[in-house]
């Protein structure tokens, strides 16, 4: 038991700071270029699409930002004991490619997503019980109308369980450290789209058969909005299989679109009667 404290604290002294500039990077590049791409970039040109107005205050941002700091400092305390447990021989990581080939580590990276889609909903699921929703999940869903830094605002109960991830598929899936950088990398930017407030798919996606399986910005925010339903992260797969997608998720999506387009046509003819379908 010494031995184990001992090799953790050593651990932390050479991984803490590099772990948590890891961290850092992650989540200021996925939020923030989500952030100032959509709704400092675009949003005057994307002002259909916003999905619930009004535009979320400072004051929750902020609480946003502290709750991702501290989730982020989890998962940095997190880092520290899967470093020790791989240096222990523990996990399937590889250095080499060549040890599998370029054909398994693109596999691996499309494996790890889908897996990592499977546990989110399951999981994600279990938060919104009664037993466990106030202890892990209510600091994320107090941001009713989410914004891109809602990415991370999570407890630390929630913090640990959504990193759990990592270290149960390094036990079971030979990875690569690129290939996992590359899917966590892909996890963040997700995030930050699902919790950006503004629908980003194109007409008609969500009703074609194979892109129809990728959740849309509005599949996530219809469950920040009525706390419930819709679990799903990158996939509706779940949510249909089980029987939680919200019923009149496609509908919504339809309204949501059309008002965009009449939104453009009252623009561009400012003098027509026409009447703008209500935000939902």
């Amino acid at each position: 038991m010494a031995d184990l404290i001992l090799r953790l604290y050593e651990n932390a002294q050479q991984h803490f700071i590099p772990s948590l500039q890891i961290e850092a990077f992650r989540y200021s590049l996925g939020t923030l270029a989500t952030f100032f791409i959509v709704w400092i970039g675009l949003s005057r040109f994307i002002a259909g699409r916003k999905i619930r107005p009004p535009t979320p205050r400072s004051r929750q941002i902020k609480m946003e930002i502290f709750n991702s700091l501290r989730a982020m400092l989890v998962f940095v305390v997190m880092d520290i004991v899967v470093f020790e447990m791989a240096g222990s021989g523990v996990f399937q990581k590889y250095d080499e490619i060549a040890t599998y080939g370029w054909a398994y580590f693109f596999f691996s990276i499309a494996l790890l997503i889908v897996l990592h889609d499977a546990y989110f909903y399951w999981v994600h699921r279990a938060m919104h019980t009664q037993r466990f929703y106030k202890r892990f999940h209510l600091t994320h869903h107090r941001s009713h109308n989410p914004t891109p830094f809602t990415a991370y605002s999570f407890a630390v109960g929630e913090a640990v369980v959504e990193y759990m991830y990592v270290p149960i598929a390094l036990l079971l899936i030979p990875t690569h450290g690129l290939a996992l950088y590359i899917v966590l990398m892909i996890m963040i930017f997700k995030n930050a789209t699902a919790h950006c407030g503004y629908e980003l798919f194109p007409r008609h996606w969500a009703r074609l058969p194979v892109l129809g399986w990728l959740t849309t910005v509005t599949h996530h925010d219809m469950h920040h909005e009525r706390g419930t339903g819709n679990f799903g992260f990158y996939f509706t797969w779940w949510d249909r299989w089980m029987g939680t997608e919200h019923p009149n998720y496609l509908d919504r999506l339809d309204t949501q679109i059309e008002r965009t387009r009449q939104m453009k046509l009252k623009k561009a003819n400012p003098d027509s009667e026409n009447t703008l379908l209500p935000a939902e």
